[in-house]
């Protein structure tokens, strides 16, 4: 059976109707039954709400009023940001989370204060142990993801599988990254997530995650399939996914389509790709990556002493992040 994958054009004055059409298009209609329980994973990769970086509050409250009408208990869940540099209760704040919640009856949940415990799974061969909170892995019927299409400094791009790094608990999940195509495609073949609703407001371009240019596409993209609605995207962005290591990983563990043919699209995903999406790093980016590759960098500059002294100097060459305060 063929992954399916909708795309459509957002219209501010009716989201819910294009979020009704999209689950209807990837048949999930028949699977969200009264009393299930949901949780959704947004992109809360900033403590407020960020063109092209995290998922707006429109299209978080448009797919909760849709889920909740049908019947289901809806969670809404994020970890802390990475290095304490912010919580989860400040992201939801900075994205009405709150709001949202009183209006529909759904509720937000921290993950990083949950219980949580080791889990594992084989991924290319290799067994690959991660700490994942046990409420994902134990009490929820659905997960559904929200990412945000962007190009990532050191993943390539953040998409839907990407999107699931944010439910490591640990605010010090920084140790993770020399194993980051194994760990995150882990993560998602122990979470299993059923679908894919990327919030295609904005796309983000050049110097991701945090930072870089948005770029207004308003496309809705929902598919009933985590790796088909990446490739849907890298397409999109014109990006070759075997140049983007879980990507191509992704691909070898059968976890993605290699091609547009094995997937199944209510329009031509060619229309909507003006843009060649392009990646630039700067030297502190490659710097960085240069850690997130190496296990002894990694804990030399995340987990270490020297890891205050290092980012102190790395703040007066470029400054320090105005909107957070990471702590070392």
């Amino acid at each position: 059976m063929q992954k399916r994958v909708y795309i459509g054009k957002i219209c501010n004055e009716d989201v819910q109707s294009i979020v009704q059409e999209a689950l209807h298009w990837v048949g999930w209609e028949a699977n969200i039954k009264p009393g299930i329980s949901i949780f959704l994973k947004p992109n809360f990769t900033y403590p407020f709400y960020k063109e092209g970086v995290t998922t707006s509050p429109q299209i978080l409250e448009a797919l909760v009023a849709v889920l909740t009408e049908m019947g289901a208990k809806v969670w809404i869940g994020e970890s802390d940001g990475g290095s304490y540099a912010w919580t989860a209760e400040e992201a939801f704040e900075g994205h009405q989370v709150p709001e949202i919640c009183a209006r529909y009856g759904a509720r937000a949940v921290n993950l990083s204060k949950l219980p949580r415990e080791m889990a594992e799974t084989i991924v290319a061969g290799r067994r690959v142990r991660v700490e994942l909170p046990s409420m994902l892995l134990h009490d929820i019927d659905v997960f559904i993801t929200m990412p945000v299409p962007k190009v990532h400094v050191m993943t390539g791009v953040s998409l839907a599988f990407k999107n699931q790094w944010g439910c490591i608990p640990d605010v010090k999940r920084l140790r993770y990254h020399p194993d980051f195509p194994y760990v995150v495609l882990a993560i998602n073949k122990l979470l299993r997530p059923k679908l894919a609703v990327f919030d295609g407001t904005y796309f983000l371009n050049r110097t991701g995650p945090m930072d870089g240019d948005p770029v207004p596409l308003n496309l809705l993209i929902v598919s009933d399939d985590l790796g088909a609605g990446d490739l849907v995207c890298c397409e999109i962005m014109k990006i070759d996914p075997n140049h983007i290591g879980h990507l191509r990983l992704a691909m070898w563990e059968g976890m993605m389509p290699r091609s547009l043919s094995e997937v199944e699209l209510n329009t031509d995903p060619l229309q909507f790709n003006n843009q060649r999406f392009i990646l630039k790093r700067t030297l502190m980016n490659w710097i960085a990556l240069a850690a997130f590759r190496s296990k002894f960098a990694t804990w030399l500059l995340y987990q270490s002493k020297f890891a205050k002294p290092v980012h102190d100097l790395a703040y007066l060459i470029r400054g320090r992040p105005k909107d957070f305060t990471p702590q070392w």
